[in-house]
């Protein structure tokens, strides 16, 4: 599995360096900030696909007694520098976007227009690639949403190229500029959020705390589930702690529950670590009473 994705990620990270390097050329040629603007979207693209190939690198070093859930946060801490470095280029944009504003620039709109739509089928490419795992990694699914905001960030500057030739007014150039920026700082500041959620230690938004608290208090003998925590250790890697109350008279059958509990994680909630205490009342509640 990881593998594949690899593969994927290098066939991704090669085609976006080269749309960098084009859209960039084309810019200077252009004088157009947008397309520059697409470029830096671009180059933010395969600088975190080139973090996610290292991170799946890493990731797959063994645990050790320091680290005793092996390096898989790696990706996490990717996932965040990739958020950040979004939040950080959209400032640059904007202000470049400002100073557009206040002294517009002659834009060559063929030259734009061509490189902007070389741009955009790269990006379609790249999507189609990356589409079917980005619902399962949170590092893929980071490098997912830059090249969807990049292809729509190059639908913008083809429609911007296609008003500033038919209108001839150049502040177009950075008014698709500062919708460029919008859409990246808003893909980082999302893609931030998400890892601070998982750093926090939060309830994966995937799995419900009632239903997986109800799945186990309906295993026979099982009278009461508290203190029950789930977490993400990485993408699609989750794990779990609870205390589990169970009647007396099933404290024989205790492997049996601890063996069915982890599977029923497993199968329904895709929960991979489980720590659950067996917790039980030594008196029945019959002997309490007299």
């Amino acid at each position: 599995m990881h593998n594949h994705t690899e593969h994927k990620l290098w066939l991704v990270f090669v085609i976006s360096i080269s749309v960098f390097v084009m859209e960039v050329v084309g810019g200077i040629l252009s004088n157009s900030l947008a397309l520059i603007s697409d470029s830096f979207h671009v180059m933010l693209d395969f600088s975190a696909i080139g973090v996610s190939l290292i991170a799946f690198r890493i990731a797959k070093r063994p645990h050790s007694a320091k680290l005793s859930f092996g390096f898989h946060r790696v990706e996490i801490v990717a996932a965040l520098i990739n958020g950040i470095t979004l939040i950080l280029v959209s400032g640059f944009i904007f202000y470049e976007s400002y100073k557009r504003f206040l002294d517009p620039q002659e834009i060559e709109t063929n030259t734009l227009l061509g490189f902007a739509i070389a741009g955009f089928v790269a990006n379609l490419i790249m999507m189609f690639v990356l589409k079917k795992e980005s619902h399962s990694n949170l590092n893929i699914k980071g490098s997912y949403t830059h090249v969807i905001g990049d292809m729509l960030s190059s639908i913008g500057v083809i429609v911007g190229g296609i008003l500033i030739s038919l209108t001839d007014y150049p502040i177009i150039d950075p008014i698709v500029s500062v919708g460029i920026g919008i859409l990246i700082i808003r893909s980082g500041i999302l893609l931030c959020k998400e890892c601070m959620h998982i750093f926090m230690e939060g309830t994966p938004r995937e799995i419900k705390l009632e239903s997986v608290s109800d799945e186990i208090e309906a295993f026979e003998g099982v009278s009461e589930v508290h203190d029950l925590h789930i977490w993400t250790l990485t993408s699609n890697v989750f794990a779990m702690s609870a205390h589990v109350k169970i009647q007396p008279e099933f404290i024989a059958q205790t492997n049996s529950l601890l063996r069915r509990i982890n599977e029923t994680m497993k199968e329904k909630f895709g929960i991979n670590h489980c720590t659950v205490q067996i917790e039980h009342d030594l008196i029945s509640p019959d002997k309490k009473k007299t």
